[in-house]
């Protein structure tokens, strides 16, 4: 133990490492908190950065109302979120043409709607059909198919994947022509790998649910993020990455660094992926790790750019690209349109994104070869594009948390009952709640809780 304060390490300066840490910095001065971050900047999967006035994110894109949690530390941290007033939609590719498809909307985008189903191109009249069932399907369930509390959902979390969900109730060609869509949009995987209660909420949370909106800075994602970074930075150290957890006899006592160095500390906040901790804490008890080897990952790539002009259609912030066509683009952005403020007035702010096993081809290439197979690809999809005042490639062989189903149920099971057997360790990572960025943050809040609490009752 410290003679002085209780020192806590938190392994990990993303969503999760950074919430844990501020949670115990902003309640009390009583504890020393060191957070070790691998990578030369904090953030994670939630970072941003500006380029020529332009507020480009790196990994998540976008911030929905319902995250409360989030959005509480947001105004902790003085930063405000404003509502979307853009209608869930966009437009979607499909016989060498943009149609545009919208949840609701302005009269314009109802008609535009309207003759998209009316052509029987990009979704056909049973795809729609089967669409308002399956809406049906998960209205009736909306309250509990939350991102801030996913316990009611918990009979929805079988074995089955969402793809075999709602194949299994008669809704395949809504699966083919726009439930995948949304699954590769929002997860950066198919349906065939995220589980169904996963699937549903996604949905319901992200499209089907006309009632909700997102809500994010006007400067976009990475605005909370660098004011998280910013209220965390004088315990923050970069370029340190941690190569083991030390348990002794069931107990944390610190970390070791990647050049060998023992930390010792009182406690210790794991705040990485489920597949880092499984590296990095060798000791943990078989039916934890059996659990966290469940967790798996997508992987994208994204490249983005900004441009003089908008490439996509009026009043739409995205161009999706349904697996069936062939394209090797997932989802074409316009964040300008969600969050004004993230490009400079009368320029555009573009990212594209490229998923799964051709995501996985991306990453052997430079920056510079990525940058050029995806311009090549957006000129197909939009001949008149300007050339690009800059772009950054962005890799993420670990994207998003994809829960498998059956995964929440086991997780929140090892949740409730802690790390059994184990003393000062605790783990934070989007995968221990609904994940999502405000499920990253929830459970670092969960994990400065129980870590402060921890300590106390030792020193009682």
């Amino acid at each position: 133990m410290s003679t002085t304060r209780p020192k806590i390490i938190i392994v990990g300066a993303g969503a999760a490492g950074l919430a844990a840490a501020y949670t115990i910095l902003k309640s009390e001065d009583q504890f020393e908190v060191i957070v070790l971050e691998g990578a030369d900047h904090a953030g994670g999967r939630i970072a941003g950065e500006e380029i020529d006035g332009f507020h480009v994110h790196t990994g998540a894109w976008v911030f929905h109302e319902s995250f409360s949690t989030l959005q509480r530390l947001a105004e902790s941290l003085g930063v405000e979120f404003k509502r979307s007033h853009f209608k869930k939609g966009g437009h979607v590719y499909c016989d060498g043409k943009l149609w545009g498809l919208y949840v609701g909307g302005s009269l314009k985008q109802m008609l535009t709607t309207a003759r998209t189903v009316l052509s029987f191109r990009p979704i056909s009249l049973k795809g729609m059909w089967q669409t308002l069932r399956f809406s049906m399907m998960l209205k009736a369930r909306g309250k509990d198919l939350s991102f801030e509390d996913h316990s009611r959902m918990l009979d929805l979390d079988t074995k089955e994947s969402f793809a075999d969900f709602v194949e299994a109730h008669g809704l395949t060609d809504y699966l083919e022509e726009a439930g995948e869509v949304d699954i590769g949009c929002f997860t950066a995987g198919h349906p065939e790998q995220v589980g169904a209660a996963f699937g549903m909420a996604q949905i319901w949370t992200w499209t089907l649910n006309p009632a909700s909106r997102t809500r994010m800075p006007e400067k976009g994602v990475g605005a909370f993020a660098q004011a998280l970074v910013q209220a965390c930075q004088h315990h923050i150290r970069l370029s340190t990455p941690v190569e083991r957890i030390v348990l002794e006899e069931g107990t944390a006592k610190g970390v070791v660094t990647a050049d060998g160095v023992f930390m010792e500390a009182d406690a210790v906040v794991c705040a990485t992926t489920a597949t880092t901790a499984l590296k990095i804490i060798p000791d943990l008890p078989s039916g934890i790790r059996s659990t966290l080897s469940r967790v798996t990952y997508s992987s994208c790539c994204q490249v983005a750019m900004g441009l003089d002009a908008n490439i996509l259609p009026a009043g739409s912030h995205a161009a999706i690209f349904p697996r069936r066509t062939g394209a090797f683009l997932t989802i074409v952005s316009n964040l300008a349109g969600l969050a004004p403020r993230q490009a400079p007035e009368g320029k555009t702010l573009v990212h594209a994104l490229v998923i799964d096993e051709k995501a996985r081809q991306l990453f052997t290439l430079s920056d510079a070869g990525i940058t050029d197979r995806i311009i090549k690809e957006m000129h197909k999809y939009f001949p008149n594009m300007p050339e690009p005042l800059f772009s950054r490639v962005y890799r993420w062989p670990e994207a998003v948390c994809l829960t498998p189903g059956g995964m929440l149920t086991e997780i929140d099971e090892m949740r409730q009952q802690g790390l059994s057997g184990l003393r000062g360790l605790f783990l934070a990572g989007d995968y221990m709640r609904m994940p999502s960025c405000n499920g990253a943050v929830q459970s670092g809040v969960d994990a400065a809780e129980n870590c402060a609490a921890f300590i106390a009752s030792r020193m009682a």
